[in-house]
This record gives C-alpha cells, structure tokens and sequence, in this order.
C-alpha cells in the first residue's frame, strides 16, 4: 500500500514540480503554460498542495476560497505519470475539497480543466458547466465543471 501524503509547497520544491509538469506537456498542457504556472507558484504557493508517495513527490495542485461570492475553485493539478491511475490524484482533489469545505466560506467548488481529466471530476460528482473548443491550445479543450457543495 502506498503512502500517500500532503503538504504545502515550498520554493525547493519548485524544481521537481516544474520537471513533473513538462511530463505532461503537450498531452494535458500547452508548453506556453509552463510559465503561467511557475508564476502561480510564486503568486499563490501557500494555496498548493504537493503530494508524496513514500516521501517523494509525485505532483500537486492548488486550490482557492473565495468569500465575496461564496466560490471555491481547483487548479493545476498534475501527476507524474507514473502516479497517474493509482488513486493520488483521487486522493489529491479529495484533500484539496475537504480543505475548502473545512473553511465553511464556499457553496460551490469550480474546476477548468480540458476534455483529458474533465471525466476523472465527474466521477467525484462535478457537473459541466460550459465547454470550449480549443480554448487552453489546439486541441486541448476547456471544461468548466462545478461541485454544488450544498446538496
């Protein structure tokens, strides 16, 4: 059985993360995003959680809280591939979830994510929204999908 456990990124692991995302670039990002996730990072790094299996870390993702409008959101979250379809990524956006339910301030939790993870969130109960075509590059789709936290 894995250990699977979560943190809050720090600068050295900035490296690592960087690496994991050019492992999935162009399948799940365009090559141009790399710098709007590093610059995220730099932004909004207290909000992002790292995931590590038996210590090591495997990927991450962020999340926000948003009062004014009672919005809770999911953003860049990767894996690297060789963790992909072991249940981190489950257990990832499950934490990330739960820390924004935990603060009692979002009704709603929203995700943007392409046609290639957009099924993994519907899984866990997000309905869509809106779709675009094309919108993160060619050929990798906008999904707009929402969790109603209120049902």
């Amino acid at each position: 059985m894995m250990d699977i456990t979560f943190r809050t990124y720090e600068l050295s692991d900035r490296t690592v993360l960087k690496e994991i995302f050019l492992l999935n670039t162009p399948k799940y990002f365009a090559p141009e995003e790399l710098g709007d996730f590093l610059d995220y990072l730099d932004i909004f790094g207290d909000d992002y959680v790292v995931a590590l299996v038996d210590n090591q870390i495997v990927g991450g993702g962020g999340y926000w809280i948003r009062s004014s409008d009672h919005q809770g959101g999911l953003s860049w979250a990767f894996l690297h591939p060789d963790a992909q379809g072991t249940g981190v990524g489950k257990a990832l956006a499950t934490y990330r979830i739960d820390q924004i339910k935990a603060s009692g301030e979002a009704k709603t939790i929203l995700v943007e994510t392409s046609q290639h993870s957009f099924g993994f969130y519907e899984k866990l109960g997000f309905t869509l929204l809106s779709h675009q075509p094309d919108y993160w590059a060619p050929g990798i789709d906008l999904y707009s999908a929402v969790l109603d936290l209120e049902k």
